[in-house]
């Protein structure tokens, strides 16, 4: 190969050109979040795509494919979080090269694949290479004698699980050959197998598994199909055929590096090399997980988000402190890697936006770490501070460990290293037994299965709303049956062509009829969802006659409610280009429903939509809908689309060919211009959606937000109310449209002064706060603070409150913020959020989250806070 300055991007070429021209087909890489596996966190490895291919969930889609796999190993039951900056070769993000067989070929084929493409293809000497193979895989051996032309004592034979690999403890498994490639003897470490072999000299660069045995109970069990799976990661062979020892030093990091220096004014020199390393690294994967729309969270893939940009941050803060560095480094990792993910450029403005919000919170957590270790020191009584406080300053709050041993070694106070390092391997070992899976629901097997004994459902609901159709499928209670009584319950029926829409991209699924050939209604069908394979179920509570495979029906959609939900549809284009413009291109679709009621569409913001923004937003989609613009819709390849400007859905894998949806009038001034990839039902024209109005925007998530709109007469309809509510309002308080704005301010002024009249203010922690409750004490008070310092509150309180549950509250601008906190002796009986939510529902409010041992919520000031206290026991059912 010609070695050049950007060598990752040729072996990616080089890799996917020779597995095409060797029958294999090439596949995207698929999102980092796994589809219809709770089992993972991230995708983890090149197989996770083809998972059920290898069970034998369902048949493949092709024998022989090839791709280049975006991975993470960050959380969930596979971790590398830690070790990245400490090892040569340790990545939290990284793209794996695989090629994989559904029964293409086998071992002879693969060994001699990868043989060529490492030796011809990339050049390696072969002389460098050294092979192992499982000590009881003869086929692999002589296979690779054969074409190696390699001694025996060149084939290393393993015994261990090294060269034995499974899908999970009953999945399929078999043997595997590893190939290794030898630094040289300047290097430190044995041969694979020995037992000196941890070290730098010899690096796997290729696993290759030969899937031939299904575990049951133990034993091992012949599989019917024999499979590949495969996977080389790119950052090592790129390191190997750069002549580097570290993965780091190639040019996959080079561009970040001198972007840190550029930024920082500091050089990359043996002081900072350890923050240099971390936080290119970890830059790729923050870009990769924001552009996939995951936003920083406590929980999820979000916690695992805000993990690794804290860790990010904490060496960014080594570097230079108190600076915003990391969000300026997103350009470098999109222009690395806009080839290959042609999705990222689009996204970019979006992950700047969130990265920037994240930084500057971490920045305030740092201030809010620093004051409470200082408070802590000021209470300490001797010179050894609490491991358990200093790893609650890192879990909690983020911060750094070496900073808080920094500012206690300045005041001569000292913390025990090894105690404190064994809390958070404690900590690690409860998150992994508590790891119970990333919480998605995995579909039905028996409708997965279905691509494999019908074929795909000829869609033609886009041009027509009733068609004749032949009924191919009668499935009850996951059976298929040749023909159905009259008045039986929940049927599926499946026919060869529709025009019912399936439930897809937030558009729920048409309802309607199927009539027989006499005209009389057959069944009526509530629900219409699609099976992998593009089938469509059309599902019917019971059937009014008898209905048999194989006969042909009329299917009418319910066309009024069509024209309503396609009304909103286009609506919610109109609205997410309304609110990029209105707010910033870097606002994000996170998620959409739409019905014949009304729209909700979920976005990415960090604000409130102002009342005078809500009606700008308002105003653009109504101009829009009155110019009448044309909503066209074309079929283009996907990359095209993307060049030419298409909004497509992040975390979303498009096939080849997409659906562009826009609409344009580039006349006139004020007027929107939307293009979105999108497979939902559209109105023809604009003005056919009459008339749109938000009724509310709301939080639903850290960063996420929510509107809720109508249109048409729905929207008319909602005018009309808040005129008719608007006048009551006027008449109750005898006010005019010029005053009565002034007398609902002159009441709230005076309920909040009669409110604090009634209010009782104490300093902070007395004893005369506990409260007994049986055998547990609960500390209860209402604080003179703003809602965010009621945490640090809690924290002086539980330091003096031995043991029992604390319940403080404030009261600001009408609402009350509440804060709920465990003592550490009985996090295992009571749970802080639970308690949380039971205060919440008896003052009339909703939600709240946070930990075991501190939650906080709030809710609208409710005249009940005053009768909490006397409740408390009651409330909180102890």
């Amino acid at each position: 190969m010609k070695k050049s300055s950007n060598i990752s991007t040729e072996i990616r070429s080089i890799f996917l050109n020779f597995f095409e021209k060797n029958t294999h087909k090439i596949l995207s890489s698929s999102p980092l979040i796994p589809k219809n596996d709770p089992s993972l966190l991230f995708t983890n490895s090149g197989m996770v795509q083809f998972k059920d291919w290898f069970i034998g969930n369902y048949k493949p889609d092709f024998k022989n494919v090839a791709t280049v796999q975006k991975c993470l190993r960050a959380g969930g039951k596979h971790n590398d979080l830690e070790n990245v900056g400490f090892t040569p070769r340790h990545h939290t993000f990284f793209e794996m090269l695989g090629n994989f067989s559904f029964g293409g070929y086998f071992k002879e084929e693969s060994i001699e694949l990868a043989w060529k493409l490492l030796t011809k293809e990339l050049e390696l000497n072969k002389k460098k290479l050294v092979i192992t193979v499982y000590h009881e895989d003869d086929v692999s051996f002589n296979v690779w004698k054969k074409i190696s032309g390699f001694s025996d004592d060149q084939i290393i034979r393993i015994s261990s699980d090294d060269n034995f690999w499974s899908m999970g403890d009953d999945g399929p498994c078999g043997p595997c050959s590893e190939i290794f490639f030898d630094n040289g003897n300047n290097f430190k470490g044995g041969l694979p197998g020995t037992k000196n072999q941890d070290g730098e000299r010899y690096v796997e660069i290729w696993n290759l598994v030969f899937m031939e045995f299904q575990k049951k109970k133990g034993s091992l069990k012949k599989l019917p199909n024999l499979c590949v799976d495969t996977g080389m990661g790119l950052e090592r062979i790129t390191a190997v055929l750069s002549g580097k020892k570290s993965n780091f030093d190639t040019d996959l990091f080079e561009t970040i590096f001198k972007d840190i220096e550029k930024i920082s004014g500091k050089k990359k020199n043996s002081n900072l090399e350890n923050s240099f390393t971390i936080i290119s690294d970890h830059i790729r994967a923050i870009v990769f997980l924001l552009s996939e729309g995951i936003l920083p969270s406590n929980e999820g893939r979000g916690y695992v988000l805000r993990r690794i940009i804290r860790r990010a941050l904490m060496h960014v803060h080594k570097i230079k402190p108190n600076v915003l560095i990391l969000y300026k480094l997103v350009e470098s990792v999109v222009k690395k890697y806009s080839d290959i993910y042609f999705e990222l450029p689009k996204g970019k403005n979006f992950i700047k936006e969130n990265l920037k919000n994240e930084e500057t919170k971490f920045s305030e957590t740092l201030g809010t770490g620093i004051e409470l270790l200082n408070k802590e020191i000021s209470i300490l009584k001797g010179d050894k501070f609490s491991p358990e406080i200093a790893f609650k300053l890192y879990d909690t709050y983020g911060f750094p460990v070496d900073m808080t041993t920094a500012i206690l070694n300045e005041k001569k106070i000292t913390l025990d290293s090894t105690e404190y390092k064994s809390i958070v391997q404690l900590n690690k070992n409860k998150q992994k037994k508590s790891w119970k899976g990333s919480g998605e629901i995995k579909e039905n097997n028996f409708l997965v299965n279905l691509k494999n004994d019908l074929n795909s459902t000829n869609f033609v609901g886009y041009d027509k709303h009733e068609i004749k159709a032949k009924l191919q499928s009668i499935v009850v209670k996951n059976e298929f049956k040749e023909s159905i009584r009259a008045k039986s319950e929940n049927l599926i029926l499946i026919f060869n062509s529709t025009p019912f829409y399936a439930e897809s991209g937030g558009q729920v699924g048409d309802i309607g009829s199927v009539y027989n050939e006499k005209n009389e209604l057959v069944a009526e069908i509530v629900d219409t969802r699609k099976a992998p394979g593009d089938i469509f179920l059309h599902f019917v509570k019971n059937n009014n006659l008898d209905l048999e495979i194989g006969s042909f029906y009329y299917l009418k959609i319910d066309f009024e409610r069509r024209i309503k939900i396609r009304n909103n549809h286009s609506a919610t284009h109109l609205l997410h280009e309304s609110l990029r413009q209105i707010l910033g291109d870097h606002v994000s679709q996170r998620g959409s429903l739409v019905n014949d009621d009304k729209l909700r569409f979920d976005y990415s913001s960090n604000k409130p939509l102002k009342i005078s923004l809500t009606n700008k937003v308002e105003e653009l989609v109504n101009n829009s809908i009155r110019s009448n613009m044309k909503v066209i819709i074309q079929n283009k390849h996907l990359k095209n689309a993307i060049d030419e400007g298409a909004i497509a859905l992040f975390g979303e894998k498009y096939p080849d060919i997409v659906r562009v949806v826009s609409m344009k009038d580039n006349d006139k001034k004020n007027i929107l211009t939307s293009i979105e990839l999108c497979g939902g039902t559209h109105c023809d024209y604009t003005g056919e959606i009459g008339f749109f109005k938000i009724l509310n925007d709301s939080s639903i998530a850290s960063g996420i937000r929510r509107i809720e709109a109508v249109t048409g007469n729905e929207a008319r309809n909602h005018v009309s109310h808040k005129i008719y509510l608007l006048d009551e309002i006027k008449e109750i308080l005898k006010a005019t449209d010029e005053n009565l704005y002034e007398k609902i301010e002159n009441l709230k002024k005076d309920n909040l002064n009669l409110r604090k009249g009634s209010t009782t203010k104490t300093n902070l922690f007395s004893t005369d706060n506990i409260l007994s409750m049986d055998n547990l004490k609960v500390y209860f008070q209402e604080i003179n603070c703003e809602s965010k310092d009621l945490k640090n509150n809690c924290d002086i309180i539980k330091n003096k409150f031995d043991s029992g549950i604390v319940v403080i509250y404030s009261v600001n601008d009408s609402k009350v913020s509440i804060v709920v906190s465990v003592t550490n002796n009985l996090v295992e009986k009571y749970d802080s959020v639970e308690l949380l939510k039971k205060i919440i529902k008896f003052i009339g409010g909703k939600g709240g989250g946070g930990r075991k041992d501190l939650a906080q919520g709030g809710a609208n000031f409710s005249l009940k806070i005053n009768k909490l206290k006397n409740s408390l026991k009651k409330v909180l059912e102890i």
